[in-house]
């Protein structure tokens, strides 16, 4: 059922209200803009167009018959009207003379409209797009790049050490901050891209018909723009300006829907933080886009359940591992690893595809990318290698930490389990 809330917040509201206020004054003009409407969104269209017109709710093809039949007595009224009337009075008419579906009908102005419409798809703080409107936007948007196999790109955006920023100026000054900040990723794109406030310093930049090279330029123009602004700093350049990091990902090449498109620009955003802030990545399957770490921590994998083989690995990041292995592996095979954390050989567990075997002294040297790891495990991971990346990850258990004699890989060995 259609509500007040989802018809105002949508883009399709957005481009209806618009044409109310500037808009064709004839029936042959809307005709045409709002068949040029559904081929973009589909007979939703509709129930949205008479939702905004009267509050009555009318699914897809049933608003679209209304609507027909709302134009053609439109154009029979302005046959007998000198003047002629415009669409809201011949909305009414239909509505109270032909269908007899309002009972107290009242006129809103287009004003109060726009101001409803407003307050609901705009995020009040920074007066970009909100969170809910992005959602329905990149929806509609990834339905037509499928449709006309055009490019998009979704640039996902957060605020370096915000909360540090925050705790040193104050949440005055904070919000102060992005609100700046909402003003400088606006001016930096175009009219037709959406930008909008993800949720708290995080945003979002949608790019219609733009493949990733040319996104990850605007990408990069955004990040310098924010730099250039010096938000949050003083005129000499201290404290330190706000800087932002970016992740880009672009459809169809990374992605093939919605979901999996806001993904991969996130955990592009994720490797920006990683790889040092106030920077620009792509999303991307090589694992070199991760920052790898030696580590020689202990475990074992499984290509079937009934049999186990121990590893240990060589380096690992969040997007893959290096392992050395006694038994062979072949490229493209998908198993599932098992390896001890340190200093308590807490175990975390993956699904990984082999991408490399390499012959190695004793075994074999495996390159696989990580293709799931369940949530708890990824954060206990992550965690261990932040720690990893700071050089505070625990030594390998049982070796003798005051020997000074032995050089060792950062990481950790304990007991493999299956």
């Amino acid at each position: 059922m259609t509500t007040p809330e989802i018809a105002l917040n949508s883009a399709v509201a957005d481009r209806i209200i618009a044409l109310l206020e500037k808009g064709p004054k004839d029936p042959g003009g809307w005709r045409t803009s709002v068949g040029g409407m559904e081929a973009e969104w589909g007979q939703d269209v509709y129930t949205v167009l008479i939702f905004i017109l009267t509050h009555l709710d009318f699914p897809g093809d049933k608003a679209r018959e209304q609507w027909g039949r709302i134009l053609r007595q439109w154009e029979t009224l302005n046959a007998s009207v000198p003047d002629g009337v415009d669409l809201r009075v011949a909305v009414l008419h239909y509505f109270l003379r032909i269908q007899k579906k309002l009972r107290n009908p009242a006129i809103v102005e287009l004003k109060i409209l726009r101001q409803t419409q407003d307050s609901a798809i705009y995020d009040e703080l920074t007066r970009l797009h909100n969170y809910r409107y992005f959602q329905d936007r990149v929806g509609a948007e990834v339905r037509r790049a499928e449709r006309y196999g055009a490019a998009l790109t979704l640039l996902m955006i957060d605020a370096d050490d915000f909360k540090a920023f925050n705790d040193t100026h104050g949440h005055l000054a904070g919000n102060v901050a992005l609100r700046r900040l909402g003003g400088v990723l606006r001016r930096s794109v175009r009219e037709v891209d959406v930008v909008a406030r993800y949720g708290g310093e995080e945003f979002s930049i949608l790019l219609p018909s733009t493949p990733k090279l040319a996104a990850l330029k605007v990408g990069e123009k955004v990040r310098q723009a924010v730099e250039k602004a010096g938000i949050g700093s003083g005129g000499d350049g201290t404290p330190k300006a706000l800087t932002v990091s970016i992740g880009v990902a672009s459809l169809p090449g990374d992605a093939g829907t919605t979901v999996e498109l806001v993904d991969r620009a996130d955990r592009a955003l994720y490797v920006a933080k990683s790889m040092g802030k106030n920077c620009v990545k792509p999303f991307s399957d090589e694992r070199r886009e991760y920052a790898r770490l030696d580590a020689a921590l202990p475990g074992c994998y499984s290509a079937v359940e009934s049999a186990t083989h121990p590893l240990t690995t060589l380096n690992v990041s969040e997007g893959g591992l290096l392992f050395h292995t006694a038994e062979p592996l072949a490229s493209g095979t998908v198993v599932r690893v098992q390896l001890a954390l340190p200093p308590s050989g807490e175990p975390v567990e993956c699904v990984v595809r082999v991408l490399r075997v390499i012959g190695a002294r004793d075994g074999f040297e495996i390159g696989a990318h990580i293709v799931h790891m369940p949530r708890i495990h990824e954060r206990r991971f992550r965690l261990f290698l932040k720690a990893l990346k700071a050089g505070e990850a625990a030594p390998p258990a049982g070796e003798n930490q005051d020997d000074g004699k032995s050089k060792r890989r950062p990481g950790a060995r304990g007991a493999a389990t299956a």
